[in-house]
């Protein structure tokens, strides 16, 4: 998957000082990057999930209960969209903040294809425009000062009472909304 966000020493956020940020979650805040889209620009080529990330065995175990019909729902955290790379459909994955495979308008909400953007991003044209109001463009993930998906809100209750069985991995419950 992509570079984790907050190991010591190998963690997105501790590599971020080229950017001078007063605080390195400001590289995910929607005041920060409405002000200054650049630096998001710049680091979402190397978080953007094209080609060299690649599902890891946890994610093909996610696929495997679901082939075995035993899956309801996969709620991450990740933005990387590895599960459905892996084989889950995407109406099984909840992803709470967001993912790369949708776009839009962070003023207007005007959805943008998301290989566009990725191409401009990638050729470094730069910021990205929205044709309707002229607003940034981003992936839609969850920036700090956004809300969570809707789905999210409406899932996580009635799917947990459903569950027979929940697994709970690959996390440090330090970050909502799975704290």
């Amino acid at each position: 998957g992509i570079p984790d966000f907050r190991s010591a020493g190998t963690g997105l956020y501790d590599n971020l000082q080229h950017y001078e940020l007063e605080r390195p979650e400001d590289m995910f805040s929607i005041k920060f990057f409405q002000k200054n889209p650049m630096c998001f620009y710049d680091i979402a080529r190397i978080l953007w999930p094209a080609g060299q990330h690649v599902p890891t065995a946890t994610h093909m175990f996610f696929r495997l209960m679901h082939d075995k019909g035993v899956l309801h729902r996969v709620f991450t955290q990740n933005i990387d969209g590895l599960e459905v790379m892996a084989g889950v459909p995407k109406e099984k994955v909840i992803a709470a903040h967001g993912c790369f495979d949708t776009s839009s308008c962070v003023d207007c909400k005007e959805p943008m294809d998301s290989i566009e953007l990725r191409d401009k991003i990638f050729r470094r044209e730069v910021p990205v425009r929205c044709p309707k109001c002229n607003g940034y463009v981003k992936p839609d993930i969850v920036f700090f000062g956004e809300s969570l998906p809707r789905r999210f809100h409406e899932s996580r209750i009635s799917d947990f009472a459903e569950a027979d069985l929940l697994i709970i991995m690959g996390t440090s419950l330090k970050v909502a909304p799975f704290n």
